[in-house]
């Protein structure tokens, strides 16, 4: 009964409304789907800051005059997002994800995306399994961090199967 209460609340909440479906899928695909705009974040520069915010080291690249990112912290892990931290343990874990421990991102080998839909705008951090994947049988299985960028910002976790 617990993740049904977490879930009608989520949906009833009018601070943190859980992604769409075709945003799930976007970001699990890193690729448009249905009526959601996707754009490519490179990841060609990417800048290492040890003290990033205190006790934070940060992996981040600049777009679009904001630092996108993943830190790291004895205290616990986050995603940056123009300078704030999202930290990953307080991440809302969707549907299917629940036994499955969140990864550590690689700034350099996971894809970056943001997300639009509608009035909604969503950065998207998708990759597989802390190396498994890359090759072999489990290449299509990934995780995906959502964060939904807006007043109304929330940060979720996903996994699934890329086509």
């Amino acid at each position: 009964m617990k993740p049904l209460c977490l879930l009608a609340f989520l949906l009833s909440s009018p601070a943190m409304a859980v992604p769409s479906a075709n945003v799930i899928n976007s970001c699990l695909q890193a690729q448009a789907q249905g009526n959601v705009s996707a754009t490519e974040i490179p990841t060609h520069e990417i800048m290492q800051e040890d003290d990033y915010q205190p006790g934070y080291a940060a992996n981040y690249i600049e777009f679009d005059g904001k630092d996108i990112g993943f830190a790291t912290a004895k205290k616990g892990n986050a995603i940056v997002f123009d300078g704030k931290l999202w930290p990953t343990k307080l991440a809302v874990v969707l549907p299917g994800a629940d036994k499955v421990k969140k990864p550590l991102v690689h700034v350099e080998l996971a894809d970056w995306l943001m997300l639009n839909e509608g009035e909604n705008q969503y950065l998207c951090v998708v990759d597989n399994f802390d190396g498994l994947g890359r090759n072999g049988s489990f290449q299509k299985y990934r995780y995906a961090y959502i964060l939904q960028t807006g007043n109304k910002g929330g940060l979720f976790f996903s996994v699934g199967k890329a086509e």
